[in-house]
C-alpha cells in the first residue's frame, strides 16, 4: 500500500509567507515554464507561483491553469488564494 504524501504545514507556511518565484504570463503553461517549474520544485519542493493578470485573459479559470502546471509537473495544488498558489512535489 502506497502512502500520500502529505503537505508540511510548516513548509506551506513559509511558501505562503515568501515570495511568488514563478510567474505564469500569456503564454500559460509552456514546455519552458514547465521545465522550470520541474527544476525549481526539485531545488524548493514548495513554490509558491503567481498568476499574472495577462493569465486570465485567455483562460478565466485560475485552478484550471494551476491543475495543469500540476499534471504537467507531477506536483499538488495546496491552495489558490487570490492570484497566487502554492503547489509542492510529491
Amino acid at each position: 500500500m502506497t502512502r500520500k504524501a502529505k503537505p508540511d504545514p510548516a513548509r506551506v507556511g513559509i511558501a505562503w509567507q515568501e515570495p511568488a518565484i514563478m510567474n505564469i504570463g500569456k503564454g500559460g503553461v509552456s514546455d519552458g515554464l514547465v521545465k522550470e517549474a520541474k527544476r525549481l520544485l526539485k531545488k524548493h519542493k514548495y513554490i509558491k507561483v503567481r498568476l499574472l493578470r495577462s493569465t486570465m485573459s485567455e483562460n478565466p479559470s485560475k485552478n484550471d491553469i494551476v491543475q495543469k502546471l500540476c499534471l504537467s509537473t507531477g506536483a499538488k495544488l495546496v491552495g489558490i488564494r487570490g492570484n497566487t498558489a502554492v503547489i509542492y512535489k510529491i
